[in-house]
């Protein structure tokens, strides 16, 4: 499922494509993106599911939850169970996410 670049991806184009912003800040937030794509490919399958549609797609949880076929308190459930996985992730490798 690639909805999200891979992890050696790193898209410098977008970084130059941030309006008001130098070429130092628009850098770093390149690298929190791409830290946080790393994020969400660790995360399990349904889980990662839920944080792409929501994030990347804007989808709601009731798009979500008919799309994959669940109630939309199971797929609230897996994005709270996502961002508490991700955080865990951030803590334990000590990521710092702070964009310019």
């Amino acid at each position: 499922m690639p909805l999200v670049r891979s992890k050696d991806d790193h898209d410098v184009f977008a970084a130059m494509q941030q309006p008001g912003k130098n070429a130092e800040q628009s850098l770093v937030n390149v690298q929190v993106d791409a830290d946080v794509r790393k994020l969400i490919d660790h995360l399990p399958d349904e889980q990662r599911e839920v944080v792409i549609m929501r994030t990347y797609l804007n989808m709601s949880f009731k798009e979500i939850a008919d799309h994959t076929d669940v109630s939309i308190n199971t797929a609230l459930g897996r994005m709270r169970y996502a961002l508490i996985n991700m955080r865990k992730m951030i803590d334990k490798h000590e990521i710092a996410l702070e964009r310019a």
